[in-house]
């Protein structure tokens, strides 16, 4: 990009390594926060930031992209037949001067399907054997920069499973709307082959939106007998570093890839006060409201602790911190970089991202934000004071969201609704911009996408426009002198005007199988190949989830 500032053509196309873009994207975030946290500025400002850039420019397909991974939603059966008929064709269309372009990994799930039929494949062309493979959470945690590209069938829930399966570098999303509400995923399936033909053959490239995604680390209590406040240092003898060890490991502390932290990072907190902030806040607010005896009683009354990290989530949504089981209102105290900001005093908070600002947030009567605005989305869920109004903070604030030791009860946390882990007194999450974005594919540009999506999925501000006095007298005066007998003049005049936007609400209460006759139709012909109409007791419900076990154990 040089050193010299220059302007950015949206036209421009660009031939990048994917997994290069998204590494070095992910090493300018991690640095922005290094200088955020010293409050210093960026050196060389002629620099074009990377995410903002990435969001405007068109990338080309580079003809060495090989690997697809398709995610498919889980217990719908149909979705089954779209797979393999999916599958079928990237393996088999030609395409860059080679016969079979494309390795293709489904659900490791589909394998032993009887609806999948791989083995009837294998039969039907030895190919297969070789181009088609399984993906498991595993080979996701392990191997991310494997795949090329990322192809979803369902709708939003499935491209959050895909975010979980990805919680570092994360390839290209691609989502196809098969699902209930399809506000992520912006493609038809009716016309994925000419999609998909455009993603790998355009002349002028494909647009990506980089989601910003949120990193939350909770972090234990781990209680100290043997340390001394002085000033505003916390001091530990080798003891008490060794014990601290000691119980971390016995709690078995995991990143969100359920593996045990490094021993330098073990280092570091061992030695790091992580709470003093909390202290050291709340002995400066009582500075000048309470004498230097009561200070001093203040300071041994404050429990002096240490939190250590004992697991990292990267969410798309948000992070929700509520009340859990109990009747009665939680307590918590929200921090930024340091600096106390309120009690929240609630049935619960949400955390979000720009994307989440359009799930749980909203209903919490969060503000609408767009995908490509950096920040971070506070919303309380049902406040005890009318005053405590939804926040949008600068994505270099780091939030922390603490449970007091004041609290009767504990809370609990939730990630993308996923890993529900509950807090107790003295524990809290550390919030802030994720360093790997997720991105998506746009059908057409960033924006449009997002007022399509904002209007055919959300129905936003969708009203009958407001009629005209005239228009609605002359109407009254044409049903009088009509009679108003209840023909079918008048009632087709009635149906006119009430008629309003189709509700596709009115077939929820159909069968599922009717439902898709209504809503799905027939599509074009995959591969050549009818959809499998044989059904199998096991494999009617569709793809098997994958437990949170499987998940999280890697």
């Amino acid at each position: 990009m040089g050193s010299q500032k220059q302007q950015v053509d949206v036209h421009e196309t660009l031939d990048l390594d994917t997994t290069a873009v998204l590494k070095a994207t992910a090493k300018q975030v991690k640095g922005s926060h290094r200088r955020a946290s010293a409050n210093l500025l960026d050196e060389d400002e002629a620099n074009t930031d990377v995410v903002r850039y990435l969001s405007k420019a068109r990338i080309k397909w580079r003809h060495n992209n090989d690997t697809i991974m398709i995610v498919t939603k889980a217990k719908d059966h149909q979705l089954l037949c779209y797979t393999r008929g999916l599958t079928e064709w990237l393996i088999t269309k030609s395409r860059f001067g080679k016969r079979y372009p494309f390795i293709v990994y489904v659900d490791g799930h589909l394998k032993d399907s009887k609806s999948f039929q791989y083995q009837e494949l294998c039969e039907k062309d030895p190919i297969y054997k070789e181009k088609l493979r399984f993906w498991t959470p595993k080979l996701c945690h392990e191997n991310p920069s494997m795949f090329h590209l990322i192809i979803t069938l369902g709708g939003d829930g499935t491209v959050l499973f895909t975010s979980w399966l990805f919680q570092t570098i994360v390839p290209p999303v691609m989502s196809f709307h098969l699902g209930s509400l399809n506000f992520l995923a912006p493609f038809p399936y009716d016309h994925h082959r000419e999609a998909l033909d455009e993603l790998f053959e355009g002349e002028q490239g494909f647009r990506n939106t980089l989601r910003m995604r949120l990193s939350c680390t909770v972090y234990r209590v781990v209680c100290q007998k043997e340390e001394l406040l002085t000033g505003n240092k916390i001091i530990h003898d080798e003891n008490t570093r060794t014990s601290n060890h000691q119980q971390q490991k016995a709690k078995g502390c995991k990143n969100g890839n359920g593996k045990p932290q490094q021993q330098e990072n073990e280092k570091i907190t061992s030695v790091m006060m992580e709470t003093a902030w909390m202290k050291k806040q709340l002995l400066r607010e009582s500075n000048g409201r309470y004498s230097e005896a009561e200070r001093e009683y203040l300071k041994k009354a404050i429990p002096c602790y240490t939190t250590v990290p004992c697991e990292t989530y990267e969410v798309l949504n948000e992070l929700v911190v509520d009340r859990g089981p109990s009747a009665y209102m939680s307590m918590l105290e929200l921090f930024g970089d340091e600096r106390h900001l309120t009690t929240v005093q609630a049935d619960g908070l949400v955390i979000a991202s720009p994307t989440g600002s359009t799930a749980y947030s909203l209903s919490a009567h969060g503000s609408l934000t767009h995908p490509d605005i950096r920040a971070l989305l506070v919303t309380p869920i049902c406040p005890h004071t009318l005053s405590f109004r939804p926040m949008l903070l600068p994505e270099t604030m780091a939030i922390r969201v603490v449970v007091p030791f004041g609290s009767n009860k504990p809370a609990y946390c939730s990630f993308d609704g996923r890993s529900r882990v509950e807090l107790r007194s003295g524990d809290h999450i550390k919030i802030t911009m994720s360093p790997y974005p997720f991105p998506t594919v746009c059908r057409t540009e960033s924006s449009n996408d997002w007022f399509s999506s904002l209007q055919s999925s959300l129905q936003w501000n969708v009203r009958q426009r407001q009629k005209s006095f005239v228009i609605l007298e002359s109407d009254q005066k044409g049903r009088v002198r009509g009679g108003g007998d209840g023909s079918e003049d008048d009632d087709s005049q009635d149906s006119h005007l009430d008629s309003g936007p189709r509700c596709d609400n009115l077939i929820a209460c159909l069968q599922d199988e009717e439902k898709q006759q209504l809503s799905l139709g027939k599509t074009e012909d995959d591969g050549g190949e009818e959809c499998i109409q044989e059904t199998h007791d096991k494999d009617y419900q569709g793809i098997l989830m994958w437990t949170d076990e499987e998940l999280t154990k890697y």
